[in-house]
C-alpha cells in the first residue's frame, strides 16, 4: 500500500485521491457495464456518489481480514485477488469487487493488489444504502450479483465434491494394487480429466499395465525354465540308468542273445 502501516480500506486510507478524470457520460457508461447498475436509469447513474482513486502497480487495496465499508469498480487497469501467494482471480476494466463488505459489515475474504497502475471508482456503504433505498433497480442488481456469486459457489462445491470422489478412486486403486486385485479400467473415468489428477490416473494405469505385462512375462519365463529343468532332470536320470552296471549287464545279455546261432 502507499504506506507500510496502512492496511485498512476505509475511505481515504491508503489510496491516492484524484480529481474527477471521468466525464459524466463516461461515468454512466462505466457504471452501466457493471451488473449492479445494469438497469439503473442514466439520470440516477449520473448521481451515484463515486470517488476516483489511482493505485500504483504493486500497491495493495486491502488485505484479507480487513474491515471493509466500500466497494470498487475498475475503470482502467488490472488487479490480482489473492490469499497470500495464491492467486484467486484477476480483475480487469469493468469488474466490481469488495461489494460483499460494502453490503454487509464483514471482514474481507481476500487481498487485492494492483498488477499495473489502476484507476478505480470507490462507492462507500452509506451512499450505496441510500441509493438502494430509492432505486429498486439497484436492489435488483444487488440480488443479481449475489445470485451469481451463490451459483458460482455451488458450482465450486460440486466440482470439489467430484474431485474428492475421483481422488478417492485413485487411492482405492493403490490399495487394490497392493492386494493384487487392481483393474486398470476402474480409473478410466478419472483418466479422462485434463488436470493433474487425470494425469496421475493415466500414469497409474500405464504403470500398472506395465507391471502386469512384466509379471506375465516373468511367469512365462519361469514356466519355460521349469520345463527346461525337467528335461535336464530327465536326461540326468536317463544318463544315470544307462551308465549303471545293471544296465551294462543287460546290454551284454542282449548282445549274447543276438550272437547265438538261430535254431
Amino acid at each position: 500500500m502507499l504506506g507500510s502501516a496502512i492496511s485498512a480500506i476505509e475511505p481515504g486510507a491508503g489510496q491516492e485521491r484524484i480529481g474527477s478524470m471521468v466525464s459524466t457520460i463516461d461515468k454512466i457508461l462505466i457504471l452501466r457495464g457493471v451488473s449492479l447498475f445494469a438497469h439503473t436509469p442514466d439520470e440516477i447513474l449520473a448521481e451515484v456518489p463515486t470517488e476516483e482513486l489511482h493505485i500504483q502497480a504493486g500497491e495493495t487495496i486491502f488485505e484479507k481480514g480487513d474491515h471493509g465499508t466500500s466497494m470498487y469498480i475498475v475503470v482502467a487497469g488490472r488487479l490480482r485477488a489473492h490469499d497470500g501467494d495464491m492467486t484467486l482471480n484477476y480483475l480487469n476494466t469493468g469488474n466490481i469487487f469488495g461489494e460483499m463488505a460494502a453490503l454487509d459489515p464483514e471482514a474481507r475474504s481476500a487481498s487485492v493488489t494492483a498488477v499495473e497502475d489502476t484507476h478505480l471508482f470507490r462507492i462507500d456503504r452509506e451512499p450505496l444504502y441510500d441509493l438502494m433505498a430509492g432505486q429498486v433497480e439497484v436492489v435488483q442488481g444487488v440480488v443479481h450479483v449475489l445470485c451469481q456469486r451463490l451459483r458460482a459457489r455451488v458450482r465450486d462445491l460440486a466440482s470439489d465434491f467430484e474431485y474428492m470422489q475421483n481422488f478417492a478412486r485413485v487411492t482405492s486403486a493403490a490399495t487394490a494394487v497392493e492386494a493384487g486385485i487392481f483393474q486398470p479400467e476402474s480409473l478410466d473415468e478419472v483418466a479422462q480429466r485434463t488436470d493433474e489428477l487425470g494425469q496421475l490416473a493415466r500414469v497409474f494405469q500405464r504403470m500398472t499395465r506395465q507391471v502386469y505385462a512384466r509379471e506375465q512375462q516373468l511367469k512365462q519365463q519361469v514356466h519355460e525354465l521349469r520345463i527346461e529343468i525337467d528335461h535336464v532332470k530327465q536326461a540326468r536320470q536317463v544318463s544315470e540308468i544307462t551308465e549303471g552296471e545293471y544296465f551294462r549287464d543287460l546290454q551284454r545279455k542282449v548282445q549274447d542273445m543276438r550272437n547265438r546261432p538261430k535254431s
